[in-house]
């Protein structure tokens, strides 16, 4: 892999094939009349918010458009509480909105942070309508990023949508934004961390034959990875309203959406740290009443993924399994997948991916003598990348992120157990599964609860 320096906000752009403009500045809000006039050819514009960020920026983006002479084809302002969940049904009720406003071309405006920006990103996608995007919180890296994370028939999914055309945020709005929302982006980029170190297994996995797997690509490795660590310490004052760190937050995430835009994947930042966020989506997670962040469900992510990598990759030698573990037939995994999901949505789709990850005995055999065979070159990388967990625990501490699972609305013995689930939903290729491929997966389980500092 070429070490490629720190890509600058123009190299990303250059690179991205859907987003042409980005604006980051105080009162950035007053150029959204001409990226309109100069991105898009149109006849009016649809506004959709929540009553929140309506009040943040919604109201002032009408204002301008209205002075500007810009018509307007109607707005959806959706309730601020309870906090509105990324499921797929709000992203139909744009689209039923949208085509029900005055006739000719329409750019849809998305004004919020991550769920109403994924909203309008798959409605205006349905309708082939490119959109723009007014960031108010610096939450998630969605903003920048080809597809949108929603909930669909049970099962959390990316489901394929253009990034924003143009995206338009004013500073001052996002230091404002409330800390939770900050903290949350926070969290969304420290999970790059893991991201990394399963990148870096799955390519190693890939050239010894397991699925799943995709070669890194320098460039989406530069975007997520090169200056990850300056940015994660340079940002950790954003959740505190420190202006200076909200503007490093936004642009790392940024960067690291831009990544996935180029890329058309969300390997580069998305590792089994999202794959306990995606257990805990389709449970629908709550705390105390209000669904729990995307950032927040993956820094908890986070902190098990790095607690799983760091005990698994703990020994110099590699682990053998134990001499009772046996591989299960196809008959036994469906019947233990069913059991993990029994009675939710995602039932057929979870069985479904892990049948199709179940390799047949000797290839299964096959590629755990092989990773064990490889296991000091692949020890070494991925140590090298993963940041020790009590260091990354007091980061996401500075960043203000949750960092015991009862603070989110699980629990240690919950979390640590949802790994099994975690392991089964996907066929991105994992630290989870090179574990489950050597025989060791319940061994690294005991030992994260057996851990005096795993999520305590």
């Amino acid at each position: 892999m070429n070490v490629l320096p720190v890509p600058s906000m123009e190299d990303c752009l250059k690179a991205a094939d859907e987003t042409d403009a980005l604006v980051l500045e105080r009162e950035g809000l007053k150029r959204i009349p001409g990226l309109l006039k100069a991105h898009y050819q149109f006849d009016a514009v649809f506004l959709a918010a929540d009553d929140h960020t309506f009040e943040k920026a919604g109201r002032a983006v009408e204002l301008l458009l209205k002075d500007a002479g810009i018509p307007a084809a109607g707005s959806l302002v959706f309730p601020g509480e309870p906090r509105l969940h990324a499921e797929y049904a709000y992203a139909a009720e744009i689209v039923r909105r949208l085509r029900g406003a005055a006739a000719g071309t329409v750019v849809p405006v998305a004004v919020g942070a991550g769920t109403v920006n994924d909203l309008v990103k798959r409605a205006a996608a349905e309708l082939g309508l490119p959109y723009l995007c007014v960031p108010t919180a610096a939450s998630v890296d969605g903003f920048t990023s080809s597809g949108a994370a929603l909930l669909k028939d049970g099962f959390k999914q990316t489901l394929a949508c253009p990034a924003p055309r143009v995206l338009a945020a004013d500073t001052a709005i996002l230091a404002g934004a409330p800390a939770y929302l900050s903290s949350s982006g926070f969290g969304d980029l420290a999970g790059k961390i893991t991201a990394g170190t399963d990148w870096l297994i799955a390519e190693a996995a890939g050239s010894l034959g397991a699925p799943g797997t995709e070669p890194i690509d320098g460039f989406a490795w530069a975007m997520t990875q090169r200056g990850l660590r300056q940015a994660l310490a340079l940002s950790a004052g954003a959740v505190r309203g420190d202006g200076d760190a909200v503007n490093v937050l936004f642009r790392a995430l940024s960067l690291t959406g831009f990544a996935m835009q180029y890329l058309k994947s969300s390997r580069p930042v998305s590792g089994c740290e999202h794959l306990y966020s995606h257990i805990w989506e389709m449970e629908n997670l709550e705390f105390r009443g209000n669904p729990v962040t995307h950032g927040h469900k993956v820094a908890m992510g986070t902190l098990a993924a790095a607690a799983f990598t760091e005990i698994f990759f703990s020994p110099e030698k590699a682990p053998e399994p134990s001499p009772s573990r046996r591989l299960p037939g196809p008959a036994e995994r469906e019947a233990e997948v069913r059991a993990a999901f029994k009675g939710m949505a995602a039932e057929e789709g979870a069985v479904k991916t892990a049948l199709e990850k179940l390799l047949p005995g000797g290839a299964a055999a096959a590629l755990g003598g092989a990773l064990r065979d490889n296991w000091k070159q692949i020890r070494e990388r991925v140590l090298e990348q993963l940041l020790p967990y009590g260091e990354l625990r007091a980061l996401m501490e500075r960043g203000g992120c949750p960092l015991r699972p009862e603070e989110i609305g699980l629990t240690r013995a919950k979390v640590i157990a949802d790994s099994r689930r975690a392991q089964m939903i996907r066929k991105r290729y994992t630290v989870l599964d090179m574990a489950w491929d050597m025989g060791v997966f319940e061994d690294v389980l005991a030992g994260m609860e057996a851990s005096d500092s795993c999520l305590r």
